[in-house]
């Protein structure tokens, strides 16, 4: 009985974890002055087109803070594209 829910327990975590969105990669990131910084995602928007059956992805550009240590914080999300062919992206 014991390993049956340990069983369970292990599927249900699998479950919750492939249940959430894709990640987003960072592409690019470049500095702008001394406390700004401006990166480039991409991530699989989970929708294929149905002519080519090609996976696509969504574009987005963010504006962060950065501190003396290299964390970002306060960042600024823009949608760029959605629903594109990563190649038309750049």
């Amino acid at each position: 009985m014991k390993s049956i829910r340990i069983l369970f327990v292990a599927l249900l975590a699998l479950a919750g974890v492939a249940c959430g969105p894709p990640p987003k990669i960072l592409t690019q990131q470049t500095f702008i002055g001394p406390d700004k910084v401006y990166q480039e995602r991409i991530q699989s928007s989970g929708k294929v087109d149905p002519s080519t059956k090609r996976l696509l992805y969504n574009f987005t550009v963010n504006i962060c803070d950065v501190a003396e240590n290299g964390a970002t914080s306060n960042c600024k999300e823009t949608m760029v594209l959605e629903s594109v062919y990563p190649e038309s992206m750049f």
